[in-house]
């Protein structure tokens, strides 16, 4: 049963992200589909449903993220967490490679992987967003 996030909560989260999925960073003023609170922990993980859990996430992001909290770092093969936005930096754990999300530690290579930051159609779309200079750090 999915969990009910009032109104305003939903903008608090929107807000504080500036429009903009804190994952791959997409504005969500040129998206298909609104952008969603995303449960950093998920409920099933015993994550709530609160501000300091809750992460503006584009739809492509908050579903291949589905449940999950981690993965296997493809380096290491060492399990790590996924890049938490309410305790880690972006720019900490990626950088902008022309149109590319490149992974500068274990946590940014298994949310880089996991969430598909590099499909070619993502990388495409990223792109054409920073020429119109709509995608921007």
């Amino acid at each position: 049963m999915p969990v009910e996030i009032s109104t305003e909560l939903r903008l608090l989260v929107a807000t504080r992200a500036k429009y903009r999925c804190e994952y791959c960073l997409f504005p969500q003023a040129v998206a298909l589909h609104k952008h969603e609170p995303d449960h950093i922990i998920p409920i099933q993980h015993g994550g709530s449903t609160t501000l300091e859990n809750l992460a503006l996430a584009c739809l492509r992001c908050n579903r291949y993220k589905g449940p999950n909290v981690g993965s296997f770092d493809p380096e290491t093969k060492i399990l790590k967490p996924f890049f938490d936005p309410r305790r880690e930096i972006w720019f900490e754990h990626f950088e902008l490679v022309g149109s590319l999300i490149a992974p500068k530690t274990a946590n940014g290579r298994v949310t880089v992987k996991l969430f598909r930051f590099n499909d070619p159609e993502r990388v495409a779309e990223r792109e054409k967003l920073m020429r119109a200079g709509l995608y921007s750090m």
